[in-house]
């Protein structure tokens, strides 16, 4: 089930919060997040998981990439 809990793009804060990289807003973690253009899997890089930041710049590369196949 897509959580904001298991997206790659956010922090968890104190509780049971999880605050967006992307949109800088906080969310619980158990909100659906199957609509959400950014949702992300976890990803690890050499063994460690990546940071949100990190996260995001491989999903916007990842829209950019989708967009650009579609434009002709």
């Amino acid at each position: 089930m897509k959580t904001c809990g298991n997206c790659g793009i956010g922090s968890k804060k104190d509780g049971n919060k999880v605050e967006c990289f992307k949109y800088k807003n906080i969310k619980n973690l158990d909100e659906e997040s199957s609509k959400c253009l950014y949702y992300m899997e976890f990803k690890y890089e050499d063994g460690e998981l990546m940071n949100p930041f990190q996260h995001l710049l491989l999903k916007e590369q990842d829209i950019k990439s989708k967009h650009m196949k579609n434009t002709i």
